[in-house]
């Protein structure tokens, strides 16, 4: 991974940077925040979290499926410690919908294993309710109701079924029985990382497992997963580190 890791960090940044991509790039991108998360890449951090505030078209061009399927556990994986950085992605309007459900579910596991304060997290979803830092029905209020329930914050419930109430959180997205039932789970079984992992959260386990049936997913076209890791950058048309 040493040997790759420059080529995937520096194909991060420049789409982070808005820089157009070939499409052999934009699969090495795509296969690259895979790994990177996978290893947790700590280095990647800053410039991933600048490629989630690109355009939603960009990210549904460069990302696919995978911005809704994994982002979450990639994220949480190269996470540098950052707090602010992680968090500001969180309340920023401006950011893609999906790009905030999945940091701030990235954040919510965060919380849980002790790499982000509980406090600054009950602060957060404190004001995200307060100040209505989303549109009705948008998905970061699917991940806002999630962090309360996973986290135990009983005492914020109360905004959780204002949230239903109001309509901010429809019955598409997710019911208050499901709610309901996460948070007494969350109570009975705070240390079990499993109820986070049964909802899509938590860290990559095998990058090529992950990407089974994603846009770029592993098939008979990208065997090359299954090399050394410092190998990857010369099939997808790169140039590899020396």
């Amino acid at each position: 991974m040493e040997e790759a890791a420059p080529a995937l960090r520096a194909i991060v940044a420049r789409a982070g940077n808005g820089e157009e991509l070939s499409d052999d790039e934009a699969r090495l991108l795509f296969r690259g925040v895979y790994i990177l998360g996978g290893t947790r890449d700590t280095d990647v951090c800053r410039d991933l979290l600048r490629l989630l505030r690109r355009p939603e078209s960009e990210l549904d061009d460069l990302l696919g499926d995978c911005l809704t399927e994994s982002m979450a556990r990639i994220v949480a994986g190269v996470f540098d410690g950052d707090v602010d950085a992680f968090l500001s992605l969180v309340v920023d309007q401006s950011v893609d919908q999906f790009a905030r459900e999945q940091v701030l579910g990235a954040a919510t596991f965060l919380t849980w294993n002790g790499m982000i304060g509980r406090e600054r997290m009950q602060r957060l979803l404190k004001a995200f309710h307060e100040q209505n830092l989303a549109d009705d029905e948008n998905h970061a209020w699917y991940a806002w109701q999630q962090a309360i329930a996973l986290l135990g914050l009983r005492e914020l419930a109360p905004l959780a079924y204002r949230a239903f109430d109001d309509g901010r959180i429809p019955d598409w997205m997710t019911e208050r029985r499901e709610f309901d039932e996460m948070l007494v789970d969350a109570e009975q079984r705070p240390e079990e990382i499993a109820r986070f992992e049964e909802v899509g959260l938590g860290y990559i386990k095998d990058a090529v497992q992950e990407m089974e049936g994603t846009d770029y997913g592993y098939n008979e076209t990208f065997d090359d997963l299954d090399a050394p890791l410092g190998t990857i950058s010369i099939h997808c048309g790169a140039t590899p580190n020396p």
